[in-house]
């Protein structure tokens, strides 16, 4: 309990603070109304007891009840200055009214004076903060005109106008902080979206560079292995294959991770822009686009798989994001095929509508006597689905009732 008190009282927050604010001023206030204020009869008269005068020890003066309770509603109601604002004020206001200006002492009055400032800073509709501020503030001046010598009601005025201007000007000011801590917050998040976004893309682009490519390679080198010595031709072949593999794959790796780079790397002495010696591709490869499809068949059928490619419509440029997602389409659903269907017949289909590019990659499953490898988690397929659905497409994957498995892509290509 010790333990909770303590962190209360350090980082007590708004309303906890209005509420040790509201005990502090009624402590203040009864004390002060206990034992400061004089009394109203006027100087103690001395007394007089076998013909010697003496004064009654000052033990302090006992308040009236009432106003033991007008003061302890002025000064409590403080606790609710921020959710109750013009309630609190109002209730405050009326109460000083029915007091002579005594009863409520400093304390009393000082509360009157935060919930002003309460009213004018926590207010935000400004005819009904200033409505209740001018009721209010003609009510107590002439309420308390105050001396004949002043202009009658100065005193109220003035505190009144104090307060006003002072919790205006606060409550302006935390206004726009708030909204600029907001406007932070809200940047800070879309910031962290925007690298989590960034991170996925990547991470899809990652697999589906490495996860055809490595398998192409695996592929090419154990077909090398078993022909080494009864086919050294064909095994030089398909380590060719796998050395070309391992160039694109390191190509497109390199772009990559160039996107995560914070700066680019530091000029080669003497100006040259060429790769290291080595290098085993181009630095900056441009993105695999539908143009590069007659490449990837190539490297599938190497690695043993019969694939053939349709055309239907008009084959045209697309925009680069769907090109490449179409592009990787194809490549994800080869490489599975490669995995799970390997020596399988496939037919890959392009169809060009108007305003549609349908993909379509269908196997009759794997040649028998070759073993697949054992499911993976889906996760390309995942990634293709959310590539396709950015660009406001869909995707189906699923085995075919004759046997096999197809992957069907669309994807909206918008009016040039």
């Amino acid at each position: 309990m010790s333990g909770r008190l303590a962190a209360f009282l350090r980082r007590p927050g708004p309303r906890g603070g209005d509420g040790l604010l509201a005990a502090a001023m009624t402590a203040v206030g009864l004390y002060l109304l206990a034992y400061v204020i004089e009394p109203e009869d006027g100087p103690q008269m001395p007394q007089r007891f076998d013909g010697v005068s003496y004064l009654e020890p000052d033990t302090g003066t006992t308040p009236e009840a009432w106003a033991v309770v007008l003061l302890i509603l002025i000064t409590a109601s403080l606790a609710w200055r921020r959710t109750r604002p013009i309630a609190v004020f109002t209730a405050q206001v009326c109460i000083m009214l029915i007091t002579d200006g005594n009863d409520g002492n400093v304390a009393g009055v000082m509360a009157v004076a935060i919930g002003a400032y309460s009213v004018a800073a926590h207010v935000r509709r400004l005819p009904v903060a200033a409505g209740v501020f001018g009721v209010a503030t003609l009510a107590l001046a002439a309420r308390f005109p105050g001396d004949e010598e002043g202009p009658p009601g100065l005193v109220p005025l003035a505190v009144m106008a104090t307060m006003w201007v002072t919790g205006r000007t606060i409550g302006t000011w935390r206004t726009r902080a708030g909204a600029f801590h907001g406007r932070a917050l809200r940047a800070e998040r879309e910031r962290e979206v925007a690298v989590a976004l960034e991170r996925a893309r990547i991470a899809r682009e990652l697999h589906d560079v490495v996860s055809h490519n490595v398998s192409v390679m695996v592929i090419q080198s154990g077909a090398a292995r078993m022909v080494l010595r009864s086919d050294p031709d064909g095994a030089t072949e398909a380590l060719r294959a796998v050395e070309t593999s391992g160039r694109e794959t390191m190509a497109e790796l390199r772009h990559l991770l160039g996107v995560l780079s914070a700066q680019e790397a530091p000029p080669h002495p003497g100006g040259s822009g060429a790769p290291d010696g080595d290098a085993l591709g181009p630095p900056l490869a441009p993105q695999p686009d539908l143009t590069r499809l007659p490449v990837l068949l190539d490297r599938v059928r190497t690695a043993g798989l019969d694939v053939h490619l349709h055309t239907r419509g008009d084959a045209r440029p697309l925009p680069p994001g769907i090109e490449l997602t179409a592009y990787r389409v194809v490549q994800e659903a080869l490489t599975n095929t490669l995995k799970y269907a390997p020596g399988a017949h496939t037919e890959v289909t392009m169809t060009y509508a108007p305003d549609t590019i349908r993909i379509e990659v269908a196997d009759d499953g794997p040649v028998d006597g070759r073993r697949p490898e054992p499911l993976g988690a889906g996760r390309g397929l995942l990634g293709l689905t959310e590539r396709v659905t950015l660009h406001g497409g869909g995707l189906r994957a699923g085995h075919r009732p004759a046997g096999g498995y197809r992957v069907q892509a669309s994807i909206p290509v918008p009016a040039p």
